[in-house]
């Protein structure tokens, strides 16, 4: 949940900031630091559980702590 947060609140900081700043870079950088651990979460946990590919979008629900897959 935490790195979702921190993704989300980049994905929202980049909107508002301009593209030339400094900030925006950095932001930026951030963001695709966080996306690796992100992928790199979802990863560990698809290989540790063997879930079956899908068609549909893998989902988390934080308030139950569910993991779906959405066709």
């Amino acid at each position: 949940m935490k790195i979702n947060n921190h993704k989300n609140a980049l994905e929202e900081l980049l909107l508002i900031l301009p593209k030339n700043s400094s900030l925006y870079k950095e932001a930026s950088d951030d963001l695709d630091q966080t996306k690796e651990k992100y992928l790199g979460w979802w990863n560990s946990l698809y290989q540790k559980y063997k879930w079956e590919k899908g068609n549909g979008d893998w989902r988390i629900i934080f308030e139950s702590n569910e993991i779906v897959i959405e066709i």
